[in-house]
């Protein structure tokens, strides 16, 4: 049952809801909600193949005996296992090279911790944002129905804390950034542990699986084969009559490696094609940051100020020289959260209130981070 509810919970990340603050981008999301949830999912799909059949069967000349075979199938599981790597090369056939498969019994444990790493960055964020989005868009988001007078005074607070808090929202970018390029460092060690956790194969196993089906004859050797293997080697030691310690020969059949292969071949292509995706996210960002540090016309986060009415007056000239990249950052997120003509009337307030001077010089009535109770006040909502 507890792995039921486990899957019902993965199963309800899923699921859209319209009301709920978007706090990050997609290739965020595609680290903390896909990957975090498809790696539980193998995990549960492991465990539970374990729980119902047998991971391990092995055979041996004492096979007879039920109890010692029971405690043969152990001994096995949490020893190491080996195969024989057959060389091609045919002047050194007397030469058989041992490959260890210690892996076998921990990846479930495995897929477990690293759906636990690529959760964090995004515990992190929530943590760091601190419900800031959520507050500002409190009742903008989703669908409802407001007067005309309603939805003026939402929008009016929005802008007015967006005047009045402007040039502070330096450290919530900041917080982001970091959390951006915690999530490429972490999808990289991710994929280095993987290829020590599996004796160094993880890294071209993809490509040597391509290479394979496509040169049958020059590669008869399957790489899913040879890093999954179905059938193992395993010594077994025990006491003979006269006291001698006897080694029994045991052939293992490993029934979840029938599944571990395509799970890994998936895993390869999947964090290769997110780390490629992450770096060049972080290659953009960090670009357009050192963009903005040398021309205060360009928008760190996106391009989140263009509108379908050219004539606003409000205009992205105007608001980027007005904002730096916090500013810009928050109010590109504030985009994600309301719908398209809110965002046009937000955005124009903000530009007429700054642009009329009815604020002191930018950043007078907020010094600092503002969090929690100041940007409650700011916006009357309780906090």
């Amino acid at each position: 049952m507890t792995y039921i509810s486990l899957f019902n919970n993965i199963v309800k990340s899923f699921k859209v809801h319209v009301d709920k603050p978007v706090i990050d981008d997609f290739i965020f999301r595609c680290h903390y909600k896909l990957t975090t949830n498809i790696l539980f999912m193998f995990c549960i799909l492991i465990t539970s193949i374990n729980l119902i059949g047998k991971p391990i069967e092995c055979i041996t000349n004492l096979s007879k005996n039920d109890e010692v075979q029971k405690v043969i199938n152990t001994y096995c599981l949490i020893s190491s296992l080996y195969t024989y790597e057959n060389k091609l090369d045919f002047r050194q056939t007397n030469e058989r090279n041992i490959r260890f498969h210690s892996y076998y019994q921990w990846v479930p444990f495995m897929f477990f911790l690293q759906a636990v790493t690529f959760y964090v960055p995004h515990w992190i964020w929530k943590m760091w944002e601190g419900g800031k989005i959520r507050m500002l868009t409190e009742d903008m988001r989703g669908f409802y129905v407001d007067t005309v007078k309603d939805r003026l005074a939402k929008q009016s607070r929005l802008a007015q804390y967006f005047v009045e808090s402007i040039h502070t929202h330096s450290t919530y970018a900041y917080g982001y950034v970091a959390c951006e390029v915690y999530n490429a460092v972490n999808v990289i060690a991710n994929i280095y542990v993987t290829n020590k956790f599996l004796g160094a194969s993880f890294m071209t196993y993809g490509t040597d699986v391509l290479e394979h089906y496509r040169n049958r004859d020059d590669r008869p050797v399957n790489p899913m084969d040879a890093v999954f293997p179905r059938l193992t080697k395993c010594d077994f030691f025990k006491y003979g009559p006269s006291g001698t310690v006897q080694n029994v020969d045991a052939m293992c059949v490993l029934g979840q490696n029938v599944l571990n292969d395509k799970l890994y071949l998936f895993l390869w292509v999947w964090f290769f094609g997110l780390a490629a995706v992450s770096a060049v996210g972080l290659l953009y960002r960090f670009a357009v940051i050192v963009q903005t540090a040398a021309n205060t016309t360009a928008a760190p986060f996106g391009r989140p100020f263009e509108f379908a009415n050219s004539n606003k007056k409000c205009t992205s000239a105007l608001l980027m020289a007005k904002f730096r990249m916090g500013d810009s950052m928050l109010f590109a997120f504030v985009r994600k959260n309301v719908n398209g003509i809110q965002f046009e009337e937000i955005a124009e307030e903000i530009c007429s209130r700054l642009d009329d001077g009815k604020t002191s010089e930018p950043g007078s009535h907020c010094h600092g981070y503002v969090d929690g109770p100041e940007l409650g006040r700011a916006l009357s909502i309780p906090v």
